[in-house]
């Protein structure tokens, strides 16, 4: 008889051996890409004004609350809602320049899709298949992956979901962090009250599911906490105006935000919107009131959708919320999707192909076109704004009012305010429809844009190179061209 001997696991298969080591082995590599992406997205328009409004907060201690940037809504209240998150730009800018804030919300990107895989994980999902979720759902939400408020309230939502998901399963210490977070969200952005209507939506189906004598966690809890969240919220400056201030956004009749992709419908014929689409076609396909699944679930998916389908800003909450949903509704019908890491021979096989995905998402990092807009640097990239004609400006300290491009107002408060105040910028609540329409009218060219010039006596105007009013400018002998530059024109009133 020959004895058999046994071979002593190596070091690194008895690391491999660890279960966490091996979910750090795929996921490494995939929350790695996330939290890269927004050093590859340009910079959004509103950065500048919510930074500026952190300097203003951070050097005089005072919230603002009327209109500090334009001459056209002068006085007019202003409810500055993300005023911490306007802190935050500022401080971190102050001590680490852009590329700091990057890196600070490349981080918040990465936690929010940690916070979907986890989900995933408790909806019964193995590592490899919460791995895939989490990568669709990212997909959905990579337009969002830059500076941003909105990347806040995503991440929030997400902790939010979780939580609740951890209590519908037995843990009854899941909820009382949500107190605390409706206490700091209030503060950096109106989008809690989502987080409300997540909570509320949970209440009505686990008493829906009571009634249905299917399982269901204690609504006494959740009531209570819910209270206690509701309470939370008024630790703001604004108090009980932080709550209404936020429904002033739905259904809003400002005819600018019908120009604004982000509140508009997704164009289902935008590849970039696919994933969103093959997910409600699955869930349609699915159904997403069946087992393991229940009332409470079909009320956040129906919400959530309805959300995603009315504006594309709402499908990284669509995102983060159903996501986990569907991932419980697949494995439900595929039980291979339930397989962990520990049930793979060579789990090291799967971080390969974590690093492959990788590898393909950077490559195009390396075109021409991708590492122009790259942010690297101190300031944020400004490709694509007025940098030459504002820095004329700046130097030729031109008399009068300045009309400007919608999107380019914050760039201008940034690097003028206060020698020059703006006609506009990207905040539509503050304007209203009336003087957005006036706005719409003068880019337009429509009749009467030059009585409202007029009567708001402006004598600088700063648009886009070949735009309309350009055009019309170029031609006309009561105004002259003062700056012409391969991104912008500025036009100064002839003296009469």
């Amino acid at each position: 008889m020959v004895e058999e001997k046994t071979v002593p696991a190596t070091p690194g298969v008895r690391l491999l051996a660890n279960s966490r080591v091996r979910g750090l082995l795929l996921l490494a590599p995939l929350l790695f890409l996330i939290f890269c992406q927004p050093f590859t997205t340009p910079t959004d328009p509103d950065y500048w004004w919510h930074v500026r409004t952190g300097q203003y907060i951070f050097q005089t201690g005072i919230i603002p609350r009327v209109d500090l940037f334009s001459y056209t809504a002068v006085g007019q209240p202003w409810v500055t809602h993300e005023w911490g998150t306007e802190l935050l730009f500022y401080v971190v800018s102050h001590v680490l320049g852009y590329v700091g804030n990057v890196a600070v919300f490349g981080l918040v990107e990465a936690l929010t899709a940690l916070a979907v895989y986890a989900a995933c994980r408790r909806r019964g999902l193995g590592e490899p298949a919460a791995a895939i979720m989490m990568l669709a759902g990212y997909s959905m939400a990579v337009t969002n992956a830059t500076v941003r408020p909105q990347v806040l309230t995503a991440f929030l939502l997400a902790v939010c979901a979780l939580l609740l998901t951890l209590y519908q399963r037995g843990n009854a210490k899941a909820l009382w962090p949500l107190p605390v977070i409706f206490a700091v969200w209030v503060n950096l952005h109106g989008g809690y009250v989502v987080g409300f209507a997540l909570l509320g939506m949970t209440i009505v189906g686990e008493v829906v599911a009571e009634r249905l004598h299917r399982p269901a966690a204690p609504v006494r809890p959740l009531i209570g906490v819910g209270a206690l969240s509701a309470l939370a919220t008024l630790l703001n400056p604004h108090g009980v105006e932080a709550w209404t201030y936020p429904f002033t956004f739905f259904g809003s009749a400002n005819p600018v935000m019908g120009l604004i992709t982000e509140w508009q419908s997704p164009n289902f014929h935008d590849l970039l919107f696919l994933p969103f689409a093959a997910s409600l076609l699955l869930l349609i396909l699915l159904g997403v009131g069946r087992e393991p699944l229940g009332p409470t679930e079909l009320l956040w998916t129906l919400a959530f959708a309805f959300l995603g389908l009315e504006g594309v800003r709402h499908i990284p909450l669509y995102a983060v919320v159903v996501i986990p949903l569907l991932g419980a509704r697949l494995q439900a019908e595929v039980p291979v999707l339930r397989y962990s890491l520990a049930a793979w021979r060579r789990p090291a096989l799967l971080a390969v192909a974590a690093l492959a995905i990788v590898f393909v998402a950077v490559i195009p990092l390396f075109s021409p076109q991708r590492r122009a807009r790259l942010q690297l640097g101190w300031e944020p990239n400004t490709q694509g704004f007025p940098v030459a004609a504002t820095a004329y400006l700046r130097s030729h300290d031109l008399p009068g009012n300045l009309f400007n491009e919608y999107d380019w107002g914050g760039y201008l408060e940034d690097e003028l305010f206060p020698r020059y105040k703006v006609f506009i910028d990207s905040r539509p609540d503050m304007y209203g429809a009336e003087l957005t329409d006036e706005y719409l009218q003068v880019v337009g060219t429509r009749p009467g844009w030059r009585a409202i010039l007029a009567r708001y006596d402006v004598r600088i105007v700063l648009v886009r190179k070949g735009s309309s009013l350009a055009l019309t400018l170029s031609g006309d002998p009561a105004w002259q061209t003062i700056y012409d530059g391969t991104v912008a024109q500025l036009f100064e009133r002839s003296p009469r």
